[in-house]
Formats: C-alpha cells, structure tokens, sequence
C-alpha cells in the first residue's frame, strides 16, 4: 500500500522553519503570521510546507539537538493567543515583543520566553480547560517523563541530567510542562487544519539520533549505549565528505539496535507516530544510518577515527509500520556517501529518496532528465548556502533562475525550495553552516518580505511546469 500523503505527483514545496517568520514576538510563531505564511504560499502555488524538527532545542539552539523527540518547541507558542485566551496580560504580552529584525536574538529570548508561557499555564492549570486530561492521558508514555525532566533541568540550573544533583519532585512545575505542550497542541492544530483546507501538506523532520542532554535518553538509558554513569561508549557521526575533510562529529549517544529489537522497537514506533501525528510525511535525517552507521569511539578529537556498524535495516521498518498499522510516509535524507546496498534498502521500501542541485550540478555528468521520479529535488537545504549566494561563488556560470527552472522542470515528483530560494535572498540569509557554532539557526524573514508579486509570479512558474 503506498502512503496516500507521500509525494507520489509533481508538486511543489517551500521549506521554512516556524521559527523563521516574521512577527513581533523576537521568533516567528504559530499565530497570525503563520497563517499570513500559510496562505501566501498556497496563493503562490505550494502544495507542500517542509519545516525542521518542531522539538524543543538544546545545544546551539539547533533543531537537530533537541531536548525532547516527542515534545515540541515552547517558543513556537504564540504569547497573542495566550492573551486571546485570557492567560497573559495586555502588559505581559506588551513586554514580550520585540522590534523586528533579521535574526534572532536567542540569548535575549530565551530566558523571558520561558518563563512567560510557564506563567500562562500555571494560570491554565487552575482552570483545568476542557481536552487538558484528554491529552494528557493519550500521551502518557512522553508527556510526564518530558515534564518531570524539564523540571528537573530548570531546578538543576539547566545543566544536563548527567550532572544533576538536585532531585525531588515539584508537581505545579511539571504540570506547567504538560500544559505548555497543550497550548502547543491546540495552536498546531489550527496551523495543521488550515493547511489542509488550503491544499497543502506539511513535510515534517526527523533527527535519526537524540542529544544526550535529552528526556529520551535520561528516561531510557538501557536504549542507549552507555555506561554506568551515562557517559556514552562510542557516538555518532559520519566519515570525511563534502562538508568537512575530517568528517563530522556530532557526539550523539549510539542506540543499543539489540535492546530496541528486544523490545519490538516500542520507543521508536511511539516516536514516529508522535511525528506523523504532528505532520503528514516525515523526512527521516541521515536514513543510511539504518542500514550502516558511523561509530565514533568517546573521546575521539574527530570522526576519523571512527567505523562502520550494521543499522536495524528493513526489518525495522517492517516492525514500526505493524506496530503503527499504516504503511509509513517517510522521505529518505539519503545524502553523503551512499552505497548500493543503502540504495537497495530505500526502494526496497518504496522511500523517495533526495537530491540537492548545489551539489548536482558540480558533477559534469549530472543530467537533470535523468532523476528519478520517486524524488524530492531541493535546490539547496537548511546546511547549504542560499542559492544565490551559492550561484555568485560557485564559478560555475548558473544563475538563480537558471536552477529554479532545472528543478521545476525536472522529473523529481516534489521539487522543494528554501524560502531563502523564493524570495532569492543572499548569503546573508543562510540558515546554518555546518561546523560552526555563530549565528546558525536564527535567520527571520523580514516584515513584508512575502509580496503578492512574488506570490504571483511563483504561481505562474510552477503551474508551467505541471506541478499546480
């Protein structure tokens, strides 16, 4: 049975990160200019959002290191509803806006933030609204954990779980936790449902791995491979490519595949349709993984050192979607050094798999016509540089436009852009650069950047491709 929300027809998307729409909360939310963003890119001819992870981050403020593979963002809340619902102030509301700019300042967000939607749900928790024990009650397997974890950190001055040394219980915290995912549940359901009545689909992500300053690994250590003290025996990464030459080392915990086998992948199952709840498809970041891994020895200054390990492979999948009982709508991030047998387990699956035309067109025998057409085509992603600002440095003589057309054009069933792309937005606007730790993950689109011309003219293009 073929997943009846995977891209299977020509269609277009458009990828931005809630956090990257304008607004005057200091970060975009999921209140009116989500909707603003919503109807503007159904009006200019997207049939598909794509966004980054939605969870709750922790390191670097990055979307990939989240605190919670089942909780979501609190900053995404929108303090406007919170007032329209009678749970902020006019004063409280007026001091958390922020002028408009082009980044944002997590430093000077973070903090206040926080601490205003916990006050909005301490307020809610008095009330008892109607669907608050409902939603608790279907998400018991997450939603206490990630309450009693995020109070925890916050009583433990935000330092990781593996260094805490206070402990205890503190129930009107925790229930503010829980709460705080509520509004954002009620808040993405509005996002979602209007969405659909647009004729769009959201296009969700998937960090394969979790960070160890995480609910989930401090609430199933026994899934990770760890010692006694939480330290990890060996971590995640990938070997030299494209983005570094001496590979990427990102220091994720490794999973104990034996232990989730044991187990008939509950944790995983339980994550992926928390995910497909919240989204109609899945990209799945860094898919190879399932079929071989980059093991990285603790300690390691690099990931060079590191080797390859056999993933879970088909039978994983198999396991989850009859756990589920549906058959999984997953997009497969199968970028970096993929080999036969990766390919051969992604068709096997009937995933689509991804190409990125920054990286494509350097290769002189790259031939547009030839992809396939079980693709998702992106001009660039949320690692590379804008289009336009790849296209000036490149030397390789393409233009914007020139690239926007070979992906419209070609035979990929979902073409996606970075609204970087659409808008045609220089480096400047670049979303993350791997390897780096400044300024990634906070660019914002500036107010009245979304224009009915550029709406127009998008609708236009994408309708002569045959992708309306």
């Amino acid at each position: 049975m073929k997943p009846k929300d995977q891209p299977r027809a020509p269609g277009a998307g458009i990828l931005l990160h809630p956090t990257s729409l304008a607004g005057e909360w200091g970060t975009g939310t999921l209140g009116a200019e989500c909707a603003e963003f919503q109807e503007w890119a159904a009006n200019a001819g997207f049939t598909w959002w794509q966004m980054l992870p939605l969870n709750p981050t922790g390191y670097g403020n990055s979307p990939y290191q989240p605190l919670s593979s089942f909780a979501c963002n609190p900053l995404l809340i929108s303090p406007g509803e919170l007032h329209h619902d009678g749970l902020l102030t006019r004063d409280e509301t007026a001091g958390a806006r922020r002028p408009p700019g082009s980044r944002v300042v997590w430093e000077d967000l973070l903090p206040q933030r926080h601490e205003l939607v916990l006050r909005a749900a301490s307020r809610a928790l008095a009330q008892n609204p109607p669907g608050f024990g409902e939603f608790c009650e279907r998400n018991t397997d997450w939603l206490a954990p990630w309450a009693r974890y995020a109070a925890l950190k916050s009583l433990n001055g935000g330092s990781s779980w593996t260094g805490w040394s206070v402990s205890g219980e503190d129930p009107d915290l925790e229930g503010a936790h829980m709460m705080t995912q509520f509004f954002f549940q009620n808040q993405w359901n509005r996002c979602r449902e209007l969405c659909e009545n647009l004729g769009m689909r959201i296009l969700g992500d998937l960090p394969i791995y979790t960070a160890l300053d995480s609910a989930d690994v401090w609430q199933n250590r026994g899934l990770f491979r760890l010692d006694r003290s939480g330290t990890p025996l060996a971590v995640a990464g990938v070997p030299p490519d494209y983005f570094s030459p001496t590979g990427q080392l990102w220091g994720n915990p490794l999973y104990d595949w034996e232990a989730h086998r044991a187990e008939g992948y509950r944790w995983w199952s339980l994550r992926l349709g928390r995910a497909l709840e919240l989204c109609h498809t899945v990209r799945i970041d860094h898919f190879r993984a399932f079929c071989d891994y980059w093991e990285v020895p603790a300690g390691a200054a690099t990931a060079r050192s590191g080797v390859w390990r056999q993933g879970p492979g088909k039978a994983f999948f198999d396991r989850v979607a009859g756990n589920l009982g549906v058959s999984l709508p997953i997009v497969a991030e199968d970028l970096g050094m993929i080999t036969p047998d990766v390919r051969k387990l992604r068709e096997e699956l009937g995933f689509p798999g991804m190409l990125v035309l920054q990286f494509a067109l350097q290769d002189q025998s790259f031939n547009p016509s030839d992809i396939a057409s079980n693709t998702v085509l992106y001009t660039g992603t949320h690692d590379n540089d804008t289009t336009a600002g790849w296209v000036r440095s490149s030397g390789l003589g393409y233009d914007l436009a020139g690239v926007v057309g070979i992906a419209l054009s070609s035979p990929a069933n979902l073409c996606v852009f970075p609204v970087q792309d659409v808008l045609g937005l220089g480096s400047d606007a670049r979303m993350n650069t791997p390897g780096t730790d400044r300024d990634n993950w906070s660019f914002r689109l500036a107010p009245g950047a979304l224009r009915r011309k550029e709406a127009a003219r998008w609708r236009r293009n994408i309708r002569a491709a045959g992708r309306a």
